[in-house]
């Protein structure tokens, strides 16, 4: 059975996950939003105090605020970094992006070393998580769904009444609700929805009562 706990980071409150099997303890980091030694001494406390064995980080798209904490986090572990390779050109750019919305420069973030495709299954101990491309606030936008444990992190596509910005670079309106009603609300009504930021919410109650893709 696969667990899911977050913590909180950087200026723009990003969620970051941790995912890991009860049983094997395996686990996935997914978004390391951490930018401060502080915020890295958090998350690496929390992994270690729960003896977790990191396998993978996985970035559900390549804005600054989900990537920026990739390189300690690769490092501390030695372990790869997963992301759809439509997110290169969003991470190269990390930079210029942090200067851009008003976040401290970090230094070059290494590219992805393994990619994620449609439907790509991730094994976590004897978990699970489906990957769904989900483009429209990014490039190489992703989600990942936990069909078992009847939840799915949508990244920065949809959140809790609304949905991604569109005006960055990479970002589409018409294609990011094309994203959100063909590939999202096509999960099950009860499917908890966990965003990259603020708080969750369900595909149920995201298609009565989102007011960008209700259906």
């Amino acid at each position: 059975m696969l667990k899911l706990d977050s913590l909180v980071f950087n200026p723009f409150s990003e969620n970051t996950y941790i995912i890991y099997d009860d049983k094997t303890l395996e686990c996935v980091i997914v978004d390391p939003g951490c930018s401060t030694p502080a915020e890295e001494d958090r998350l690496f406390g929390f992994i270690d105090s729960h003896r977790l064995k990191p396998l993978r980080i996985v970035n559900t798209h390549g804005h600054i605020d989900h990537v920026v904490g990739n390189n300690a986090v690769k490092r501390r572990y030695g372990i790869p970094v997963a992301a759809h390779p439509d997110t290169h050109s969003d991470i190269t750019q990390a930079n210029s992006q942090a200067v851009w919305l008003g976040f401290q420069p970090v230094g070059d973030i290494d590219l992805p070393d393994l990619d994620l495709e449609d439907d790509e299954e991730i094994n976590i101990g004897e978990g699970l998580l489906e990957v769904i491309c989900t483009p429209g606030h990014a490039k190489g936008s992703v989600s990942l769904h936990a069909p078992v444990e009847g939840w799915v992190l949508t990244g920065d596509a949809l959140f809790c009444r609304s949905i991604g910005r569109t005006d960055l670079p990479g970002g589409d309106f018409a294609e990011l609700c094309e994203s959100i009603r063909t590939r999202l609300f096509t999960l099950p009504d009860d499917t908890e929805v966990f965003s990259g930021h603020g708080e969750s919410t369900s595909i149920g109650e995201e298609k009565d009562f989102n007011p960008y893709v209700a259906v």
